[in-house]
């Protein structure tokens, strides 16, 4: 607002203070020009009188009754610069109220005259009055124009700072935890991309926050659920009501590694997500890293009767075993999990110009479009009583992103209910090209 002021203000004062310079300088120009004319027709009038450059005491008394007539001082000299005549004027001349002019008989120059106005002022009465009332109406044209410009800076001012307001306090109510906050949307223009950006941020950070309840929520519930399992055998066994102690300490050993499972996941997504992850980087041939872990596998699939194929070139990237075995374990693990019997899950790696490509590609059940931008968040999952059924806690894709970011990659998911999933890292092939 004082921008829009000052500038408004200093538009109207450089505006009157160059039209009144102007002005002045205009009514001086015209002053000198009526000033030199008085001079030339003062020497025309004594070149007339004149006898061949002499004048007589007649043609002098024509030339004073001249002089008084126009209220003009006057000075004639001869060709050889004497004085012919004087009507002195009745205070000394302002410094450029002074005009020169020849005085010529035919093209002989036989004389010339100095002219001022008799009161010594370049200025008439008349046109002094005039410049005043012309300045005093440009200073009241200027004061107007300032306060016209102030008005419309201020009404410019708050115009364009309402919207900016609104939009400072949509962000202080989400700041406090509003998030059903939203900034009215006006216009195409910066302030409204603005609102508009802050919005869609209003609406994500509601979204995550919906997610991390709902992943508070389904955590709470896979803890739960082995700790009320173990706590029950527990007080069963405390109050002898089992008899199987085998069975029992069976049953109380698999809760307790599925706690330590789901422990482990939580470990893991925390070590994905640590700043510096990757402690060294070597050469790894990612083809045979993909074998290893398709042949690992290999039992765990015929037992659910599900093809395993694996079809891996050898492809060299830098980066570190451990975390780019564990890509692919989550990876094959996704893919078990919900693939049913007879289905059949395909590992590919292979080189595609510059980077290698790990492909995970199955016949499970698929993943809805709309299910399809969220695969990639912590503990989120479709068809909660789906999911719960074939086992996890919504980790094991968060961690795989992580580590393939870790490595400077990306993972893309290509899928479609009844269809299929195929889940594609991108990791960019080793310098070397060759394994050492």
């Amino acid at each position: 607002m004082i921008a829009f002021v000052a500038v408004a203000l200093l538009g109207a004062l450089v505006t009157t203070i160059y039209s009144s310079i102007s002005l002045t300088s205009s009514l001086e120009a015209s002053a000198r020009t009526r000033l030199q004319n008085s001079a030339t027709h003062f020497g025309d009038v004594a070149a007339v009188v004149s006898n061949s450059g002499r004048w007589s005491q007649r043609s002098i008394e024509t030339l004073h009754h001249l002089a008084q007539i126009d209220s003009l001082a006057t000075r004639l000299y001869d060709a050889e610069g004497a004085l012919v005549f004087e009507h002195p004027p009745s205070a000394p001349p302002e410094p450029g109220a002074t005009a020169t002019a020849p005085v010529l008989a035919g093209t002989q120059r036989i004389g010339s005259v100095d002219v001022s106005r008799d009161d010594g002022k370049l200025f008439s009465e008349a046109e002094t009055q005039l410049r005043r009332q012309l300045l005093r109406t440009n200073l009241i044209a200027g004061v107007t124009s300032a306060a016209i410009a102030l008005a419309v800076a201020l009404y410019l001012a708050v115009t364009l700072s309402r919207p900016l307001r609104r939009i400072r306090a949509g962000a202080e109510a989400m700041g406090a935890g509003d998030l059903e906050t939203r900034v009215p949307e006006s216009g195409d223009d910066e302030i409204g991309a603005v609102a508009e950006a802050l919005n869609r941020l209003a609406e994500t950070l509601q979204q995550e926050e919906a997610l991390r309840k709902e992943s508070v929520a389904d955590l709470a519930h896979e803890l739960r659920t082995p700790v009320m399992g173990l706590l029950a055998r527990v007080e069963a066994a405390q109050d002898g009501v089992l008899d199987d102690h085998a069975a029992n300490l069976s049953a109380m050993h698999d809760e307790a590694l599925r706690l330590t499972r789901l422990l482990d996941d939580l470990s893991a997504l925390a070590d994905a997500e640590r700043p510096g992850l990757l402690l060294s980087e070597e050469p790894v041939d990612l083809g045979a890293l993909a074998q290893a872990q398709a042949d690992a596998f290999a039992d765990a699939f015929a037992g659910k009767a599900i093809a395993l194929t694996c079809e891996a070139q050898t492809v060299v990237v830098d980066g570190e075993p451990r975390r780019l075995e564990q890509i692919v374990v989550n990876l094959l693990s996704n893919a078990l999990r919900y693939t049913d019997p007879g289905g059949s899950v395909t590992l590919v790696v292979e080189r595609d110009g510059g980077d290698a490509t790990l492909e995970v590609a199955d016949t499970g059940i698929g993943i809805p479009p709309e299910d399809q931008p969220h695969v990639f968040t912590r503990f989120w999952r479709g068809e909660k009583s789906r999911s719960r059924a074939t086992g996890g806690a919504g980790i094991g894709l968060s961690i795989v992103r992580e580590l393939v970011r870790a490595h400077g990659g990306t993972i893309a998911v290509d899928s479609a209910p009844g269809r299929g999933s195929v889940f594609r890292v991108t990791l960019p092939v080793s310098a070397s090209h060759d394994l050492p």
